[in-house]
């Protein structure tokens, strides 16, 4: 009876040893999915992704719509590559905000053995979009010239009409300055009752008189009567004579010129009128002898 049920055993182990040897166990294909060629990328460039088939996979399908691309990142999708073990997944032309970061997944069915289709993979290592660069042109090259190291441009042969192609322009400034009036001395410092007396008025300005307009009636006299005439003609002097000068005898005598009577390019005016030095009105018996007299600082008379 021990040995029936020993033999009953040894039987039933070999058909378990049997049945077990001809189980597969299934294993289904799997997608790994590499590192990105680059961590960052400008709005508009490419990133590369290498993808690795495992398990033994019969059939690779995978095309650009089994991937699928997150994060706010678009990007043109193409995939490279044959065979059943090996892809690469090019991203080209991508697009996003600046410090958007994508990632990549594979869908399920991208590959197959005996076994069924690959699942679904996890998402990728991200890449990081930064903002496009521009780079600053070159510099336009200088002619080169010999000038032993002064750096000085060629000599022009515009004869100094065109140095400068293009000038710098300035706003001109405005003149605000006004002309100025010197009164020179008289001809001669006393004369007789009758006689003649001239003096010179000088016109100058800190760019250009362009007219004078003195006439008799800017002069006045003082302590004396006279003819006044004025003569000259340009625009810097012109000459008052003044002739059969009469009054009382003595000093005290001497002229007034009004402002006014010269003016610049700007329109500027002379702003202040002038004053001569004094002179004598004497007769012959004191002409030459002007120490014999003395004058009332009043009147101007002899005393």
């Amino acid at each position: 009876m021990k040995k029936k049920a020993l033999y009953l055993c040894m039987v039933l182990v070999m058909v378990l040893v049997c049945t077990c040897s001809n189980i597969v166990f299934a294993v289904i294909p799997r997608f790994g999915i590499g590192g990105p060629s680059s961590g960052t990328v400008e709005v508009g460039g490419t990133v590369t992704y290498p993808v690795t088939i495992y398990n033994g996979a019969t059939s690779v399908t995978l095309k650009p719509s089994d991937v699928r691309l997150i994060g706010g990142v678009t990007a043109n999708i193409s995939i490279s590559g044959s065979g059943n073990s090996e892809r690469t997944i090019v991203l080209s032309n991508i697009q996003g905000s600046v410090g958007a970061v994508g990632q990549i997944c594979i869908v399920a069915g991208a590959a197959s053995n005996a076994s069924g289709g690959s699942k679904e993979t996890g998402y990728s290592t991200g890449f990081t979009i930064i903002a496009s660069y521009t780079p600053e042109p070159d510099p336009t090259p200088q002619p080169s010239n010999p000038d032993n190291g002064n750096n000085q441009l060629p000599p022009s042969t515009d004869n100094g009409n065109n140095n400068n192609q293009n000038p710098e322009q300035k706003p001109e400034e405005k003149d605000e300055v006004a002309p100025t009036m010197e009164i020179a001395e008289f001809s001669k410092s006393s004369c007789e009752l009758g006689e003649t007396i001239t003096f010179d008025i000088i016109y100058k300005d800190n760019k250009e008189v362009t007219s004078i307009t003195l006439e008799p009636k800017d002069i006045t006299i003082h302590g004396f009567k006279a003819d006044v005439k004025i003569t000259g003609d340009g625009n810097s002097k012109r000459t008052v004579t003044l002739s059969n000068i009469s009054g009382n005898l003595g000093g005290l005598k001497y002229v007034t010129i009004a402002a006014g009577t010269a003016a610049d390019k700007a329109g500027n005016k002379v702003k202040e009128g002038g004053k001569t030095a004094m002179f004598k009105v004497v007769n012959s018996d004191t002409k030459n002898k002007p120490d014999d007299w003395i004058e009332n600082p009043n009147t101007g008379k002899i005393r």
